[in-house]
């Protein structure tokens, strides 16, 4: 009994000392911080949802801060990207879509994409791409070389051969910049062999303290062919197919959002039940195109100043067939 005693008299007077200490000022402010920095490590920043906007002319893309548009284009994708007067156009929907796309950018007077991305060759990512190009001034066009035989990626190239714009294929590894963000080429398999879908090209964007993933239609066999960074948004990888968002993969990008650009009622059956599961069991918040709000469909608005992100639904619907 003496021996406890003598072990809870210690352990009181080192909280006396502790507290003695703290109040005096003898650890300082940097220890407190460093405490901090260990307990909240990762990349994990403050994201908030403010209310929905049913007009879409109320959007104001401020170009002091990022703004990254996930529209609702029917079952295909189209992602806008906007920073310090700086553009980037991720896919362009189906070729139902191109001409909705276009009028969009241009009310919102974006006459310059900096970077169009086609990420890989399958219609419903490139079939509108012919539309813009033909009406907005391209700096950078970015498409793999698989599936160039079929005619989505033929009206893409002679969309660009007409106006004098060099189609690039981008290599992993390779880096750019978007104003004040960077993005690096995450993946761009050209092997033989490569289906479309994993040919796909895959972007990381990084603005100050936040980080984004776009997947394109990258399956698991992309996933699986490198590490990857901790983000804090995923453009999930083909409209959350069960091919994609593997467990493994998913418990390294570790996303606080995950965004699924997917048609309403699609005949493909997707989301599938298997990735919303994954997903789910790996703690992200899902939010789709297909039921932006409630069963209605929609369009996705981020902005973010580099340190938090905020997240809005949008009444934005490029679908071509008004599905």
């Amino acid at each position: 009994m003496s021996r406890r005693r003598k072990k809870s008299n210690n352990i009181i007077i080192s909280i006396i000392i502790f507290i003695f200490l703290c109040a005096t000022g003898y650890f300082g402010t940097d220890y407190f911080l460093e405490q901090n920095s260990v307990e909240t490590s990762g990349n994990n920043v403050q994201i908030t949802t403010s209310a929905r906007i049913e007009n879409a002319n109320e959007i104001q893309l401020d170009n002091d801060k990022l703004n990254i548009i996930f529209f609702y284009v029917g079952q295909a994708d189209c992602t806008l990207i906007k920073l310090n007067d700086e553009v980037m156009l991720i896919d362009s929907g189906n070729n139902s879509d191109g001409e909705k796309v276009v009028s969009f950018l241009q009310e919102k007077n974006i006459t310059q994409i900096d970077y169009l991305v086609g990420t890989h060759a399958d219609e419903d990512h490139i079939g509108g791409i012919d539309d813009v190009i033909e009406n907005i001034e391209i700096g950078t066009f970015f498409i793999p070389t698989v599936g160039k035989d079929g005619t989505d990626y033929q009206n893409a190239v002679e969309a660009a051969q007409t106006k004098g714009i060099t189609i690039q294929n981008p290599t992993m590894g390779e880096t750019f910049s978007l104003g004040e963000a960077e993005f690096e080429i995450m993946a761009a398999m050209e092997e033989e062999g490569t289906s479309d879908n994993n040919s796909s090209i895959v972007i990381e964007l990084k603005y100050n303290s936040t980080n984004y993933l776009f997947m394109g239609d990258a399956e698991t066999e992309v996933e699986n062919s490198r590490s990857w960074d901790k983000v804090n948004v995923l453009k999930v990888g083909h409209h959350g197919s069960n091919s994609s968002s593997s467990e493994k993969f998913l418990n390294q990008v570790k996303p606080q959002y995950s965004i699924i650009e997917v048609g309403k009622s699609n005949s493909y059956n997707l989301p599938s039940d298997k990735a919303i599961q994954r997903l789910e069991e790996s703690g992200t918040t899902i939010l789709r195109t297909d039921k932006a709000n409630g069963d209605e469909v929609g369009s996705f608005w981020l902005t973010s100043d580099g340190n938090t992100i905020d997240i809005r639904e949008v009444n934005i619907n490029l679908d071509g067939d008004n599905k």
